[in-house]
């Protein structure tokens, strides 16, 4: 018995995929939520100030302004609720004329654009109004969208959930099946056959692409049916969007499977690709609510400009002028990945 134990910690051990799964991908759970949430919300809160002069509002400005979580801003009404709709502020609080011997009306102006982090920004600082006033009934608070789309968290979540899949059957799903075909001499034979290899990876990037484009409809349908989901923008702009995603995410995949010499290794590298870019792409929460150091590596994450660029239509109804921008580096990755894949294919599988 003891040597059978020890037979399978050594098997174990040199099982470098298994170490991996079962140590380096819970501390990297660890690293990531506890960098976010750790020490609470560090990234700040841009609140602009507005309105009538009162001794609520300069208590209520200096509370705002002890706290390192806040940026604040204090200017006009109007100066401050367009900075607001150019996603330059989270919240604006106006402070009203108040009636004698009474607390002004406060309103609180947010973008719904800003989905869940909105929400968030408007609890904190709602918080520190009714600290400031002193009682919770001696201060009128209310909550103003500043946009016409009604946008609830569904609506929010089911573009950065279609991106999610883009995204693992373009990594994960071509680059095991790639190897494989290689592990098995499918490229081999293809290799002596007059059929040319371009047209084959091309027959599978457009079986993947219809693959993808079905189970977005599949998912979206679902999100209709169930919860109610409203799609505001184009649909052959979202249709567009969605093959431009499962190309770059394509091209990523036939690149992971360049450099793998066997299912296990591209599997791995899929999931370190992949991992990283599930949690801090804005899938399930804004990135911005991530820390400040950690904004310039989530603008790297090719998952993040897929998720603004289906967020915009589906959710917010905008055009391709807002989007462009995210296409052309989805774009980007897909031929620099590309060429990646060419520079790098074998043929055949390495000797083990």
């Amino acid at each position: 018995m003891l040597a059978m134990i020890i037979a399978n910690l050594k098997m174990t051990f040199r099982n470098r995929q298994a170490i991996f799964w079962n140590l380096a991908f819970p501390a990297i759970f660890i690293l990531v939520f506890g960098a976010i949430f750790g020490d609470g919300f560090d990234g700040g809160f841009a609140v602009g100030v507005a309105g009538a002069d009162s001794e609520l509002r300069q208590r209520a400005t200096a509370a705002l302004e002890g706290n390192e979580a806040f940026d604040v801003t204090v200017g006009e009404q109007e100066g401050e609720l367009a900075s607001l709709r150019d996603d330059e502020r989270d919240v604006v609080v106006v402070f009203e004329e108040a009636s004698a011997n009474a607390a002004p009306p406060v309103a609180l102006y947010y973008s719904q654009a800003a989905g869940p982090n909105a929400q968030v920004a408007v609890s904190v600082v709602r918080q520190v109004l009714l600290e400031t006033s002193g009682a919770a009934a001696a201060v009128q608070i209310e909550q103003r969208p500043v946009d016409v789309v009604e946008i609830s968290y569904i609506n929010f979540f089911v573009p950065g959930i279609l991106a999610m899949s883009l995204m693992n059957s373009g990594v994960i799903g071509l680059s095991t099946t790639f190897v494989s075909y290689r592990e098995q001499g499918i490229l081999r034979r293809i290799k002596v056959t007059p059929f040319p290899l371009w047209k084959f990876i091309l027959a599978r990037i457009l079986s993947s692409l219809v693959v993808a484009v079905i189970n977005s409809v599949i998912l979206v349908t679902l999100a209709v049916v169930v919860f109610g989901m409203t799609i505001q923008g184009n649909l052959l702009l979202i249709l567009g969007v969605l093959l431009i995603g499962g190309l770059a995410f394509l091209g990523i995949g036939y690149a992971v499977a360049a450099i793998s010499g066997n299912t296990e290794t591209a599997a791995s590298y899929a999931n370190l690709i992949t991992f990283p870019m599930l949690f801090l792409s804005g899938v399930f929460f804004s990135a911005e609510a991530a820390p400040a150091w950690l904004q310039p590596i989530t603008r790297a994450l090719p998952l993040s400009y897929l998720v603004d660029a289906l967020r915009a239509p589906m959710t917010l109804g905008r055009g391709l002028a807002t989007i462009w921008p995210d296409l052309l580096v989805l774009v980007a990755t897909f031929v620099v990945c590309l060429a990646f894949a060419v520079r790098f294919f074998k043929w055949d599988a390495p000797p083990r």
